[in-house]
């Protein structure tokens, strides 16, 4: 998580930069493209680390794993495309920041997208919250939901902490 983190902080820091020094502002078009390889690379990564902790807490057995692993790498096939538009959204956001301001009409656009995005992301979660119950168990969907949960609160947590207030 710590090298999205980083990875944000350092394009709403450039785009804010960029905008005190009158430089035009790239496009989020262009900085996605630019960066696509850096960004898929960090995904994965990340990915990479949060199923290593999913696994440890989940403590599955040979049998339990093998009903698992393929729902969640469903799972998170799905959070990652939501995630890329969340980076999108926080990208629009960072533009719209280092310009100097935000006006009420974007701002409103925001927190739909936004909102939007949560519910996607809850209506995924629970989707495959009410798989796991139904392949495996209700406590072993608990114990997936709780962890998905604190994983996902840390991130939003860390991400917030780096993303500047509007003005």
């Amino acid at each position: 998580m710590s090298r999205r983190l980083l990875f944000v902080a350092t394009l709403v820091a450039t785009l804010s930069l960029a905008a005190r020094a009158d430089e035009p502002l790239p496009s989020v078009e262009q900085v996605m493209n630019e960066h696509k390889e850096k960004i898929r690379n960090q995904l994965e990564t990340i990915n990479y680390k949060r199923k290593r902790m999913v696994e440890a807490n989940m403590a599955l057995d040979g049998t339990e794993a093998e009903t698992f692993w393929p729902i969640y790498s469903r799972y998170r096939g799905e959070t990652d495309s939501l995630h890329k538009e969340t980076f999108q959204l926080l990208l629009e956001y960072a533009r719209a920041y280092g310009s100097g301001s935000i006006t009420d009409a974007e701002a409103s656009r925001m927190v739909d997208l936004y909102r939007g995005l949560q519910e996607k992301q809850l209506a995924v979660l629970h989707r495959y919250v009410q798989e796991v119950a139904e392949k495996m168990s209700p406590r072993r969907a608990m114990r997936f939901l709780q962890i998905e949960a604190q994983l996902d609160a840390l991130e939003a947590l860390q991400i917030g902490k780096q993303v500047p207030l509007i003005n």
